[in-house]
Order: structure tokens, then sequence, then C-alpha cells
């Protein structure tokens, strides 16, 4: 297998792991924090920075998720894309902020231009009220509007905008008005997701008790088969299974993780992958904030490991990967190609739009 990462550039990936509040099917590494717990947060998170800021390669991408960054105050955000700039960024390094609506205003969103976020992802999931409510939403699809037209005018001219279907009570006809409502918006790019309620979530205790009932696997692929229709009629690019972006505007933080290039985790829990290793921070923010060492569980991958993480993550782009690096998989692939999951072209091996509903019996051929 040829190497599947750029040997001389590497990204960074820094987690906030505060929200206005929980979400009912959330179980990220994230809770609700006050200003004294941000201010000893950031003031840990600054000096795990500088300690790392010396490195030989240079950063291409930074990603800032969490949790809700910018429920942060703008001036302890702001810090921390200062203190970015102590590592040796490339020329067009992407740096994007995660947001959720009604966490931002003009002046924040003109701060964190100034500072150098050139990209927002913006988590709106949904746009009726009783969607939002049973999702445990803190906001309004009011919300997201304001805040949209407000990073318009603070001059963001790459926004993500992440979606939700197969919820509680949702309708494909509601699907269908949610995906050309924000169409209508021109974002430059679009994530649309299944809703996968985590087990001991709220959501996943009301599901399990029969209060309430998520559409069936049927109703659940017709929304991602409207998604795909729609969204290509739009002008989006469908680059990989859960994500469409205009030309030129797909997420390349995301694309570097899927084609196993090298990123740097700094905060609490945030994971990390050098090229031959995996590790990931300490998850007890009491440990995180004393200033005791933070890795965890640093795991060696063999290169059978390599390649079969190869195979998975780059089968999750539409372009696929080259089959020629992949002779180990040569009785999976022409199986998989048989069965209509696989297609071949121009020497790679991509999944089928029908391979894409069948994502997981197609990964799972490639684990040993």
């Amino acid at each position: 297998m040829k190497t599947h990462f750029l040997p001389d550039t590497f990204g960074i990936y820094i987690h906030i792991p505060y929200c206005l509040r929980k979400c009912a099917y959330c179980d990220f590494l994230s809770f609700s924090g006050d200003c004294d717990s941000f201010d000893a947060y950031v003031c840990v998170l600054l000096e795990e920075l500088r300690q790392n800021a010396e490195v030989m390669r240079k950063v291409d991408t930074v990603y800032i998720g969490g949790g809700t960054p910018t429920v942060l105050p703008a001036p302890l955000l702001c810090g921390i894309l200062e203190a970015v700039k102590g590592f040796p960024l490339t020329e067009d390094v992407e740096i994007t902020v995660e947001a959720n609506p009604g966490t931002l205003n003009p002046e924040y969103l003109q701060a964190l231009k100034a500072h150098g976020t050139n990209r927002l992802s913006i988590g709106l999931q949904a746009t009726r009220p009783e969607l939002l409510g049973s999702l445990g939403r803190a906001h309004t699809m009011a919300d997201f509007t304001n805040n949209f037209h407000s990073a318009r005018k603070a001059g963001f001219d790459n926004i993500n905008v992440d979606l939700m279907f197969a919820l509680p009570s949702q309708q494909i006809a509601h699907w269908q008005k949610t995906l050309q409502e924000i169409i209508a918006l021109e974002p430059e790019h679009i994530s649309a997701y299944s809703l996968i309620p985590a087990e001991g979530t709220p959501l996943w205790e009301k599901i399990k008790s029969g209060v309430i009932r998520l559409p069936d696997d049927a109703l659940d692929r017709d929304m991602y088969h409207l998604a795909r229709q729609i969204l290509s009629e739009a002008g989006y690019k469908h680059y990989e299974i859960s994500n469409f972006a205009k030309p030129g505007r797909e997420s390349r933080h995301n694309i570097n993780c899927w084609k196993l290039r090298p990123y740097i985790g700094f905060g609490l829990g945030a994971h990390s992958f050098d090229g031959r290793a995996r590790w990931h921070n300490t998850e007890n923010i009491t440990e995180y904030l004393s200033g005791a060492p933070k890795k965890r569980d640093i795991m060696q991958l063999s290169n059978s490991d390599l390649i079969e993480e190869a195979m998975i993550l780059g089968l999750r782009l539409s372009e696929g990967v080259p089959e020629q690096d992949f002779p180990l998989y040569k009785n999976e692939i022409s199986k998989l190609v048989s069965d209509g999951l696989l297609t071949r072209n121009g020497g790679n091996i991509a999944l089928t739009p029908y391979g894409m509903d069948l994502a997981n019996r197609v990964f799972a051929e490639f684990l040993q």
C-alpha cells in the first residue's frame, strides 16, 4: 500500500467540551460550564498548545470542535486562535470553528474572522420547532438564519450547515422542505446525517420505552436518497457518504482524516494520529486541569492495521481508493463488485449508491 498521508503537513484538532446544554441524543465528551471553568480550561489548553508548537511539519488544517466552541467568550476563543499561529501554518491553511445557532452575534463573528477563522460549521440539525425540541436543541430556526446572515456580513464565504434526518415524527415532506430552505441560503457545504441516538442518552431511553419512535429503515433510506438527489441538482457534489459541497469547498480537514493523514488533538479527550500510532488525551476534566500527563491508550498500528483503516476510511469518499494499493483484498473486492456494492472507475474502487446504503456491510468485509 502506498503512503496515504502527506509527510510534510498535518492537521490540528482542538476540543472545547462545553455546551449551553446537553442535547438529548448526544454522548460526546461535553457538558455545561460557567465562566470560571472556561478560564481554567483555556489556560491549560493554551499551555498544551505552546508546549507542542515547535514542530517540523507544517499545519494545513485546524479544526476547533466540541461541544460548542462558541459558548466561550470571544476573547478566550480568539486567544486559542492566536496560539494556533505559533505553529508553522501553510499559506492556505483551513481554520474551521464549530458553532451552534444562538451562540453567535456580529461582533463575535467579526472577531473570529479577524483572528484567522476562514470556515464556519453551524450545527442546525433541524428547522421545525417540534423536531428541535425532540432533539433537545437550545436554538430556533430564526437563531440560525440570523447567525448565518451575520456570518456572511462578517465576510465568511465558506460555511457548512449540519443537518439530521430520520428524526422522531419527521416526514419526508418535512425533510424536503428543510433541504430546500437551506439550499436557498447557498451555504458552501452541507453535512446530512441519519440520527443515531447514543445508548443511555435521554432520547435513547424514550425510544427504548416506546414514548417516541424513529422512522423505519425504509423511510430513513428514502430521506437519504432524496438528499442526494436534491443536493446534486442544486450543484452540491456528494463527495463523502454524509457530506456535500460546492466545487472546491470540501472539508479539507475531514478529507485528510479519511485519507489517513496525521493530526494532533489538543484539549480534553482529543484524539491524535501520527501515521503509525493513535492516542487520546485524558477524558477526566480534573486530571486535564491538573496539568498531569495527558496522553492515554497509545496504540501502535501494524501494517495490516493501516491497510485496513486506509480501505475503510477511504471508501467513505465518493472517489474511493486506488485498487492497486490493496492486493490483500483482491477476493473481497471482486465479491463486492459482483454484488453491486463496489464499482471500478479509472483504477479506483468506490461504493456504488447501493453500497452507500449498505456501507457497514461493505466495511465489515475488510475487517481482519
